[in-house]
């Protein structure tokens, strides 16, 4: 819904056939389609249905894409296996998959059965391609869609698509190509290539949270004391946040020349603490609250080698 004015675009280029939460569809609606051209899957693999369901798509439909942070790498719901690593230290190893003990008066549970840990789509199922992005952002949704349902005979072009995308996907949309498989619909370089603050390569001496300070326009948040993860994230967003002066919480996840997020920001921000003294060092470290649940906010069940 978040294209706008090209739904009606969309409608005269596609039938929707399968859609829960604004149609209504029922599972055994699929049992009278024939394969499905193109499959956009959202959120993370929590329960046993969202897994039954990642399973059933996977096999009636021809393309399977992740929408959004939550499919693509776990999103906010992955925060739950930092617990469940942690629970499971202080528990033993050998623990039942969590299940939800809450019954209601007539004795069916109020919610279904959980997984032992959640998962990002690609980690379950063989997925297509990626558009990630909390919310994903409606050039890379239009140009999905221009790629593989329009296939390039759209009328509409992708004036403001394109700039955005990485150049083998761009050309390949507008040459009516399939872009190569498992591209993801974002920019391909960071966050802080394309964010307009100067960085002056300044230090500091205090974290601080975003609430917590009013950023001078025009700088470098992370040289500013504030946890901005441009530097690990990938690009496409437009810098949305960095612009309003809120640190870049990194909902485009990891870029292709980071292999995880978690010690590549931990070097940049110890390299802006602007002491030698260890007692000092110690307490800077101490201003940071929740450090894995930042870094990993959206991209824990997937992009954190040592839970994944």
């Amino acid at each position: 819904m978040d294209i706008h004015y090209q739904v009606g675009s969309l409608t005269r280029g596609a039938d929707i056939v399968f859609w829960p939460y604004l149609l209504g569809s029922q599972w055994g609606d699929l049992d009278d389609q024939a394969e499905l051209e193109v499959c956009f899957f959202s959120g993370a693999i929590r329960t046993e249905g969202d897994l039954q369901a990642a399973l059933r798509l996977r096999e009636k439909s021809r393309l399977l894409i992740a929408c959004g942070a939550c499919a693509a790498y776990g999103g906010l719901p992955g925060l739950f296996n930092l617990k469940s690593i942690q629970g499971r230290g202080e528990r033993g190893d050998k623990q039942e998959p969590e299940t939800i003990k809450a019954i209601d008066e007539g004795g069916l549970p109020l919610l279904p059965k959980l997984e032992h840990r959640v998962s990002a789509l690609p980690q379950v199922v063989e997925t297509d391609y990626l558009v990630p992005g909390c919310a994903p952002r409606q050039n890379f949704l239009w140009a999905v869609i221009q790629a593989f349902i329009y296939e390039g005979e759209s009328s509409q072009r992708l004036s403001f698509s394109a700039f955005r995308l990485p150049e083998k996907i761009a050309q390949a949309i507008t040459s009516g190509i399939r872009p190569p498989q498992g591209s993801i619909f974002s920019g391909d370089k960071a966050v802080c290539a394309s964010c307009s603050r100067t960085k002056e390569k300044k230090q500091f001496q205090h974290f601080n949270r975003s609430w917590e300070k009013n950023p001078e326009p025009g700088r470098c948040l992370l040289e500013q004391g504030l946890f901005c993860q441009g530097i690990v994230t990938r690009e496409g967003c437009g810098g949305l946040c960095t612009a309003a002066g809120l640190p870049c919480r990194g909902c485009f996840g990891k870029t292709d020349e980071v292999f995880d997020p978690g010690p590549k920001m931990i070097s940049a921000v110890s390299s802006t603490f602007d002491s030698a003294d260890p007692a000092m060092l110690s307490a800077m470290s101490d201003q940071f609250v929740d450090l894995a649940g930042t870094i990993y906010r959206y991209t824990l069940a997937s992009q954190c080698a040592l839970l994944v």
